[in-house]
């Protein structure tokens, strides 16, 4: 196992230095940000695991284990809340007292917050909602501790995923047990890698079930309540559009509901709207109409990514452990059972 004293002769610097930078005293100290980045570059390489992270990693330990979930600033903040109180929940039921530091970082830069990460300052990590280029940065890293990415795929590290094929699967089959045989979709134009790939999804599961869905007929724009009523809004422009509609996120839903609303389209009557749920169920509950929803079931996803921590905590296990869960349907008023 690495020392101190291996990464200081990796990095060309003191042990003293090194022991510094791990204090988190590099600024009071006046260490340059270049040898901070090679000192920890070092650690890196070398699998180095501060003595802190080993003692908290027994079992053991009388401390409580630190647990760090990253998620990104935009409107998926939203979110956050949801994932927040199911990992309340499940550590309450399984008696596992932890400490929970919650860090966000940008969409394309978790780099400039990783650094806890590639110090392995945490017991674990908790990670969601990365871009391709965060996953590009992650899987440079070789963390001495458990990490659980949410809703992505990694063979080093572990993950909780729900299943993208089943989700679009289970949407087109939804519309075709109606009898629809064409479809319209209001999308992020700016999709994230979760909300982009069911769409795909959907898509290509028309496609196998005779759905047909015209380019003309996927309306994009924002992610966001104000971005699905500016996508209803050219949906109502176009001519004899498909009555079956398809929204990528909930947000996009509820803002599509407010302006069919305002243009006295009725549902399910005139058009049925169908959304991905990503949001806490009651945001689309007290809509009018209710959205009927293929819920993305965060209690579950936060549920098993606890359990994979508390497992390789007390194990000290770090294998890789995957997860698939299954989406959920909630029927309500825009889009009703045959």
């Amino acid at each position: 196992m690495a020392t101190i004293k291996d990464v200081a002769k990796l990095a060309q610097v003191s042990a003293t230095t090194v022991s510094l930078i791990l204090n988190g005293k590099s600024e009071e100290r006046r260490i340059s940000p270049a040898t901070r980045e090679k000192v920890l570059a070092a650690m890196n390489e070398l699998g180095y695991q501060p003595n802190l992270s080993a003692r908290r990693l027994r079992a053991n330990d009388a401390k409580k284990p630190t647990i760090a979930f990253y998620w990104p600033i935009d409107y998926r903040t939203n979110i956050l809340a949801s994932f927040l109180n199911s990992f309340q929940n499940r550590v309450k039921e399984l008696d596992f007292e932890c400490e929970l530091v919650i860090q966000t970082y940008e969409n394309d830069h978790l780099e400039a917050n990783a650094e806890p990460i590639i110090r392995n300052s945490y017991n674990a990590v908790i990670i969601g909602a990365t871009t391709e280029k965060d996953m590009e940065f992650l899987n440079t890293l070789d963390p001495q501790m458990p990490v659980v990415l949410i809703n992505r795929m990694a063979d080093k590290f572990s993950s909780v995923c729900i299943n993208t094929e089943e989700t679009g699967m289970l949407a087109a089959r939804l519309f075709r047990q109606k009898g629809y045989t064409e479809a319209a979709i209001l999308a992020s134009a700016r999709p994230y890698m979760a909300t982009g790939l069911r769409t795909q999804a959907f898509i290509k599961a028309c496609s196998q079930l005779g759905i047909r869905v015209d380019q003309d007929w996927i309306l994009l724009d924002q992610g966001t309540i104000s971005g699905g009523v500016q996508a209803a809004k050219n949906y109502c422009r176009l001519y004899n559009p498909p009555k079956a509609i398809f929204c990528d996120s909930d947000a996009i839903a509820i803002g599509a509901v407010y302006t069919f609303n305002q243009h006295n389209i009725r549902m399910p009557e005139d058009v049925e709207l169908l959304s991905i749920g990503m949001l806490d169920p009651e945001s689309t509950e007290y809509t009018v109409p209710s959205i009927s929803i293929i819920i993305m079931p965060n209690n579950k996803v936060m549920a098993s990514a606890v359990d994979i921590v508390k497992e390789a905590i007390q194990t000290s296990n770090l294998a890789p452990v995957h997860i698939d869960i299954s989406p959920e349907v909630i029927m309500r008023e825009s889009f009703t059972e045959k």
